[in-house]
Formats: structure tokens, C-alpha cells, sequence
């Protein structure tokens, strides 16, 4: 999806270089293609959700103990299985 920033006449170009920069920082793309450089195998993958949902449940786990607040949910990325890992 491409991103826009249309210019108004009264913008200057460093206003629109840091709406650029807003917009991709709020959509994740930087992040995305730091993860997409190098190949990670699908159970490294994997494990890196796993600790991140561990990370995240400790986290609510420990700020319910601290008060009586609305935790925040964790995020559960669903892993879809390869083809090949159940054919013989």
C-alpha cells in the first residue's frame, strides 16, 4: 500500500518530511523490512512469539499484582504451519 502525503500550499517541505516520518513510524514499515533482511527459519519465528507472549503475560501478570488496573491484552499472533512439515 503506497503512503501519500499530499502537500497544501502553505507546507514547507521539512512539515512534510515529518508527516512522512509520523506515518511511517505509526505503520511499522522500518521494523518490517529489518525483519524481512536476513531469512529466519519458521521455528525461530516461533520462538520469538512465544517470548514475546511470555514477555507480555509476565508484564500483566506483575502490574496486577502492583494495582488493581485494567491490564493490557496481549497480542497472539496465530503461527500457520508449513505444508512440508506434515508430509512424510
Amino acid at each position: 500500500m503506497p503512503i501519500i502525503i499530499r502537500a497544501r500550499s502553505d507546507d514547507h517541505t521539512g512539515d512534510l518530511i515529518k508527516k512522512f516520518k509520523k506515518i511511517i513510524a505509526a505503520t511499522n514499515i522500518i521494523q518490517i523490512v529489518k525483519d524481512r533482511k536476513y531469512y529466519q527459519k519458521p521455528s525461530e519465528l516461533r520462538t520469538v512469539r512465544m517470548n514475546e507472549l511470555r514477555r507480555m503475560r509476565k508484564r500483566v501478570h506483575n502490574l496486577k499484582k502492583l494495582k488493581n488496573i485494567p491490564a493490557p491484552r496481549p497480542v497472539v499472533r496465530r503461527v500457520r504451519p508449513d505444508h512440508h512439515e506434515f508430509m512424510d
